[in-house]
């Protein structure tokens, strides 16, 4: 077991000693770039663009969450920010990349905004940018120690179009994936016959997205892929409910408990089902249309109201 104390010692002897590497040793070491400074209240400065943080104490059972943002301009949503540092309070990990400027350009007022990787067509741009992540996962498991440690990604909005990509893919090795406030970019293809577990979370009053959360879970029901399937009260932004629910799930998970029934995986943490999630087809109470009736998220764009 490591407290905080040491695991920020051993931060800045990794970071450190990466920029010793490269760097005169009579002129001072710098450890931190510029581009780093856009980290929330409460995260470190990573390599590469990236921001993490570390419980007070940890384990060798102590989890890393990646968290894939919506679009943002400026620094983002403090409230966001906040509710993704409670995972920090319950045990975990968090890693934060950012996406990339130039990604939102489907309106002019959007080019300044971080966006993640949108296009199908072009999927290097997706393996590009997970490929920038290796280096803080390498940082954060070197100061949890006795890695390798479980991954989960939670993404919201245009980060969860983004993290279906990246689970249909296999593009980024992770326990289960939470999607919260978004869908696909393409349609599902068949599930392989250990997919990784998917819960999908949609919040009442979401009528941009809310439906995209829909056809995801069409398309999934669809080829078989068992998940969750959620909603809860409120509008579009990042909820309390979307992030206990989705540490849960993830809980779940690394306990070993996580079990579908014939419904799919059971929703969690103030979350309520919208209906089947199991690999028995698009069925049940609010399984969406079939056949004929069925269509394929789009593959534009997608707008993030925000």
């Amino acid at each position: 077991m490591r407290t905080k104390t040491s695991i920020i010692a051993a931060a800045f002897f990794l970071f450190g000693s990466a920029a010793l590497v490269s760097c005169s040793p009579s002129k001072p070491v710098a450890t931190l770039s510029a581009s780093d400074s856009w980290c929330p209240d409460g995260f470190e400065s990573g390599p590469q663009d990236t921001c993490f943080a570390v419980p007070e104490t940890t384990t060798k059972e102590t989890p890393i969450l990646v968290y894939l943002h919506g679009m943002y301009a400026g620094h983002g949503s403090p409230e966001e920010w906040r509710l993704v540092r409670t995972a920090v309070d319950k045990g975990y990990a968090v890693v934060v990349p950012r996406g990339k400027r130039g990604l939102c350009a489907w309106k002019a007022e959007l080019a300044d905004n971080f966006c993640w990787p949108q296009e199908v067509d072009d999927p290097q741009a997706f393996k590009n940018v997970v490929a920038e992540w290796d280096r803080v996962l390498w940082q954060v498991d070197a100061i949890l120690e006795n890695g390798p440690h479980k991954r989960y990604v939670l993404g919201f909005s245009n980060g969860a179009f983004f993290a279906t990509y990246l689970a249909e893919h296999g593009l980024f090795p992770a326990q289960a994936y939470a999607l919260v406030g978004g869908g696909a970019l393409e349609p599902p293809r068949k599930a392989a016959a250990k997919s990784v577990p998917l819960m999908l979370i949609s919040a009442q009053d979401d009528p941009d997205q809310a439906p995209k959360t829909k056809e995801l879970h069409d398309g999934l029901s669809k080829v078989g892929w068992t998940h969750a399937w959620c909603t809860h009260p409120g509008p579009h932004p990042l909820a309390k409910e979307d992030v206990d629910a989705s540490l849960r799930f993830f809980k779940r998970e690394q306990e070993g408990s996580l079990k579908p029934t014939p419904d799919g995986y059971p929703c969690e943490g103030g979350t309520t089902s919208l209906g089947s999630g199991g690999s028995g087809g698009a069925g049940g109470s609010g399984g969406g249309p079939s056949g004929a009736d069925a269509r394929a998220p789009s593959k534009k764009p997608v707008r993030d109201e925000r």
